[in-house]
């Protein structure tokens, strides 16, 4: 999507230059409306200005607004069309709109079907189509999306493949043997990276016992030697994750060890840092809570201050067949 080319640590400087492109965009639709590459400039600043500095979704309508301009004025076979759509699918799931999300990238995958691209092509709409189904609850369906975005961004894309094995509740035992040859495969290639020698040391049964196929080596594994190291992280997760599942306790702890070294060797933890948001929400949560008077009790809301447990709170609550998982509600950022 359009919004994952914003910046890795935004500033301030950032921001204020996206709003200085939105406001020059606008008045340049607003004297061409009818030009597709306007639009389409104006709904992917929209897009990176809302993943930059989330605040509710105030954007989106615009950005959604533009991107909807942008495919009228081209031709549904036009090169740039499914890449437009599935954007524009990634913004209505970034604002709470699910549905039409999927309807979106649905469209767009029949689309790219219907072209014959590639199927490394289809792998982010489809992983954006089992984050959208899963919004809606739609969970056998979400666990197949995912399925497919990973056999999909096997052999190409390792951020697509080891986010999409992460997602589902559950990974297939084929699956799962797959993700821990690429795992095995990271490791080999990043162990000599600075900070990431502690790979040399991994002594993992499943891994160790097994020889890594042609396709994992040499030149064939360039879609891993040349991605980013942290991108093992969700891989080690999900490999936990199955073997967790199955019991095999030992091997899960040893997988979660390693994503959880590798998490923080990329994001080390900053002190100063969590101080400065913990002023900052006790400088504007100064109010007491006031009812609203609604007698509903199917929302549950777990609320609490960084690192204070709220997230595996909710995550229990949810482990219960009558309770799903909604997630941060991001429009919250709007109060």
């Amino acid at each position: 999507a359009a919004a994952a080319a914003a910046a890795a640590q935004p500033g301030a400087e950032d921001k204020a230059s996206l709003e200085r492109d939105v406001a020059t965009l606008r008045i340049d639709v607003e004297r061409q409306p009818g030009n597709a590459m306007l639009q389409l400039q104006l709904a992917t600043t929209l897009h990176q200005l809302n993943h930059l500095n989330p605040d509710g979704g105030s954007r989106i309508p615009e950005a959604a607004k533009a991107y909807r301009a942008a495919l009228d004025g081209l031709p549904a076979d036009d090169s740039l069309y499914i890449n437009i759509q599935g954007n524009l699918g990634a913004l209505l799931l970034a604002g709470n709109e699910p549905e039409g999300a999927i309807q979106e990238l649905s469209a767009a995958l029949q689309q790219a079907q219907a072209q014959q691209l590639p199927l490394h092509h289809s792998a982010g709409l489809l992983f954006n189509l089992g984050k959208a189904l899963t919004t809606v609850g739609r969970l056998k369906e979400a666990d197949e999306a995912y399925a497919e975005a990973a056999q999909a961004a096997y052999g190409h894309d390792l951020s697509s493949y080891s986010k999409s094995i992460a997602a589902p509740r559950s990974i297939r035992e084929e699956a799962a043997m797959q993700a821990v040859q690429v795992a095995k495969a990271g490791r080999l290639f990043f162990q000599q990276q600075q900070g990431l020698g502690f790979l040399r040391e991994a002594k993992l049964a499943d891994a160790d016992s097994q020889v890594l196929p042609q396709s994992l080596q040499g030149e064939q594994a360039d879609w891993i030697s040349s991605a980013a190291s942290i991108e093992l992280v969700w891989l080690h997760f999900a490999i936990h994750k199955h073997y967790h599942s199955l019991k095999q306790y030992d091997l899960a702890w040893q997988y979660l060890d390693l994503g959880n070294r590798l998490m923080a060797a990329h994001t080390p933890h900053r002190h100063e840092q969590e101080e400065r948001n913990l002023r900052h929400i006790k400088a504007i949560f100064r109010a007491p809570i006031i009812s609203s008077g609604l007698q509903n009790d199917s929302a549950i809301f777990v609320v609490g201050m960084p690192r204070s447990g709220s997230t595996l709170v909710e995550q229990m609550l949810a482990s219960h067949s009558q309770v799903k998982d909604a997630c941060h509600i991001h429009p919250f950022y709007l109060l």
